[in-house]
């Protein structure tokens, strides 16, 4: 049987369509608790970052949540047009990095992010584990999938793709969504992600899609840095904010999960945005002098809780992201799971 007899075969909304250059990637909504449920998969929330994967002829390119091409940065990944049984596909994941454990980390990606020299990309290659974990189908050889309910994508990638050591699917369960996070959290990792079966795929933030975290973590706007105190070397702590209304709201001073290297990396970085406004809606106040820097770069954090006025309290500095725009990093409110569930039926 040809891969486009499959693809009618599995899913019957699967449309004739010449292969798109740019997907939109379909995000999920942050709900406040797990939940269990017989419409609904549910996989890891990998720790990584968002890659779009675009397989042409033998050629494959990845693209970032926001555009970014990713190919050179991960020559791990180039052979996955290997694993496809299909001359053209469009493929949905996570590029990840994975420790001796084989859990994916998001700190270990750091040194791979952001990097266009060749020969120090080839360099870092032999100290990095990659992992490209699939779990989602766009489209296959002259067939738009988007269209289709979700367990017939998932079912098509499943006889669609040959798993290798740096290409993975992500598997999933259906119903015992409350099972899996138990298990997540116990690793831990950062979370769990529940899917309705029926969805289509959309180029938008969805319902369809919940995200629900076992650990907190959050993408903050780098607005400026304090002067060290003590021992510490180039700044004491980040000065960050998240958007609300285009205007950037500070929510936390972020000053551990630093080494000394890491430090004067980060400050060096700093240096090139340097303003003498402050870019926050309200300036926060500081024990040491601060210095202010234009809203350009992405931190990722994690942290034990949000304050009863919008504060992130204990955050520690994970890394830097360059696939996430300032822009997008805005307040995210908890949505009730057992009231999207009803409203699903």
């Amino acid at each position: 049987m040809t891969r486009k007899a499959k693809s009618k075969e599995t899913c019957d909304a699967a449309r004739a369509a010449a292969m798109p250059r740019v997907i939109q990637p379909m995000l999920a909504t942050l709900v406040d608790k797990p939940f269990s449920g017989p419409d609904w998969m549910f996989e890891t929330k990998w720790d990584g970052i968002r890659a779009v994967c675009f397989i042409d002829k033998g050629k494959a390119r990845f693209m970032s949540r926001n555009q970014n091409d990713l190919t050179a940065q991960y020559p791990e990944l180039k052979n996955i047009s290997d694993c496809i049984d299909g001359r053209q596909a469009i493929l949905d994941g996570e590029i990840v990095a994975l420790d001796e454990h084989g859990v994916s980390r998001f700190q270990l990606l750091q040194s791979r992010m952001g990097r266009k020299n060749k020969s120090e990309i080839e360099r870092l290659v032999g100290k990095s584990r990659i992992a490209y974990y699939v779990f989602d189908l766009l489209y296959l050889d002259g067939f738009d999938l988007t269209g289709c309910r979700l367990l017939d994508r998932k079912e098509l990638l499943e006889v669609t793709l040959k798993p290798a050591k740096n290409v993975r699917l992500s598997e999933h369960i259906i119903e015992h969504g409350k099972e899996l996070y138990r298990e997540i959290a116990r690793i831990p990792l950062e979370g769990i992600v529940a899917k309705r079966i029926e969805s289509k795929y959309v180029q938008k933030r969805s319902s369809d899609w919940l995200k629900i975290k076992t650990v907190q973590e959050s993408e903050v706007v780098i607005g400026g840095y304090t002067a060290p105190r003590h021992s510490r070397s180039y700044f004491g702590s980040l000065v960050v904010g998240l958007y609300r209304e285009s205007r950037l709201h500070y929510v936390a001073h972020v000053g551990g999960g630093f080494n000394e290297k890491g430090l004067q990396q980060l400050y060096e970085l700093m240096q090139r945005s340097k303003t003498k406004q402050s870019p926050f809606v309200v300036a926060p106040h500081t024990n040491e002098p601060v210095q202010w820097i234009k809203p350009k770069l992405v931190a990722q954090v994690k942290f034990s809780e949000w304050t009863s006025d919008g504060h992130l309290r204990h955050p520690i500095f994970l890394g830097l992201r360059d696939d996430k725009k300032p822009r997008d990093c805005t307040f995210e409110v908890e949505r009730s799971a057992r009231k999207i569930m009803k409203k699903a039926r």
